[in-house]
């Protein structure tokens, strides 16, 4: 006769779950390896950086006390234009040595993705040798800006973004 207790129903409902594994070695390793793969990813979610809290501004946007006195203490936003000459002029010097034309690139503040972008770049092949005029402002907007930079080979296309009321080189387009 069986026990009709809270402990007898319930390892009558636990005990095929438990045998299951156990009726063929793939089924164990299965099961093995899905505990195991479980334990890795609840380890990867614990050890993620936690999301900032949704009341804080996005970067380079003005923060909520800054834009209640905007008019006394917001710092002026820079001219994208002399940012992207900077990087332009940086760029268009192919008779310096890598490590002297990186030292100017960097100078100029591109940011990490346009940094590897650049990385097998070889400084003779830049189609520029100095930047020709003022940068011309194309488009303006928030923390982004695209300006047009005239070299003595072709316009250069530069994208900006502006982080802490800095101006970052995000791409350039040669003869875009």
């Amino acid at each position: 006769m069986r026990s009709t207790t809270t402990r007898g129903v319930l390892w009558e409902v636990i005990a095929p779950v438990l045998r299951w594994p156990m009726r063929s070695p793939f089924r164990f390793f299965s099961v093995v390896v899905g505990i195991v793969f479980l334990v890795w990813v609840i380890a990867q979610w614990n050890e993620a950086p936690e999301a900032e809290p949704a009341t804080q501004p996005e970067r380079g946007a003005p923060s909520a006390s800054g834009s209640a006195s905007a008019g006394a203490s917001a710092a002026p936003v820079p001219d994208p234009g002399a940012a992207a000459t900077k990087f332009v002029a940086a760029w268009a010097r192919p008779d310096l040595t890598n490590d002297q034309w990186w030292a100017g690139i960097n100078a100029a503040r591109p940011d990490e993705s346009l940094a590897q972008a650049l990385g097998t770049t070889d400084p003779a092949t830049v189609p520029a040798t100095k930047v020709v005029g003022t940068a011309k402002v194309l488009e303006q907007n928030g923390s982004e800006a695209r300006a047009e930079v005239t070299t003595d080979g072709p316009k250069v296309v530069v994208y900006l973004t502006l982080v802490d009321n800095v101006w970052y080189v995000a791409n350039i387009l040669p003869g875009g």
